[in-house]
């Protein structure tokens, strides 16, 4: 009796170790899944470009002004933003900067990705501006101030028919922005209108 015993006991244990060496794959197969789709959200919403027009005025909340600048730096996370002038430039924290301005006459380019330049002012009778209100300091990134070439994430912003509807427009136009003011509550909007792109 105590060999019988200790034969199923040991059989037991052979099966247990064969069943746990089973589930093991399926479970690393679903954590793989579950990953995957997480990447697929966040490509699902990718931020918008945005350009920005070499040339602006700035307004600052003490009442000084900077006029015919450039935003040459935008630091999100220390919440500090740059200006350039000829060969000077200027370091403020986001909330000293009430308003940028930036200039629509034909002196004041946009590049988009391309390298091709878009004059404000042209083809934009049909054009509608937009407001983006409530953006997050964080979700606005400029990567690359000499061509004022930025990016703007709305997924926490805006809800998912207005995504649908920016994306939708950002296909074939290029948002440009027309106004960007800083609230005390280290959120920013955006003024924006599109201007069909040039190939």
């Amino acid at each position: 009796m105590k060999v019988i015993s200790k034969t199923l006991s040991l059989v037991l244990v052979v099966a247990l170790a064969g069943i746990t060496e089973t589930i093991k794959p399926v479970t690393a197969n679903i954590q793989v899944a579950q990953i995957s789709t997480k990447a697929t959200t966040t490509v699902k919403n990718p931020p918008i470009s945005l350009g920005l027009p070499i040339i602006a005025d700035i307004k600052l909340k003490n009442g000084e002004s900077i006029t015919s600048a450039r935003v040459s730096r935008f630091d999100p996370q220390g919440q500090k933003i740059e200006f350039s002038r000829s060969k000077e430039s200027k370091l403020f924290s986001v909330t000293e900067v009430k308003q940028i301005v930036f200039k629509k006459d034909k002196g004041s380019l946009v590049y988009i990705s391309t390298g091709a330049t878009v004059i404000r002012g042209e083809d934009n009778s049909k054009a509608t501006q937009s407001v983006w209100s409530d953006i997050p300091i964080e979700a606005f990134e400029l990567f690359d101030p000499q061509k004022g070439q930025a990016k703007v994430n709305l997924a926490t912003v805006k809800n998912p028919k207005e995504l649908k509807q920016i994306r939708s427009v950002a296909v074939k136009s290029l948002y440009i922005a027309d106004e960007i003011e800083f609230s005390s509550k280290g959120k920013m909007t955006i003024k924006v209108t599109p201007v069909d792109k040039k190939k």
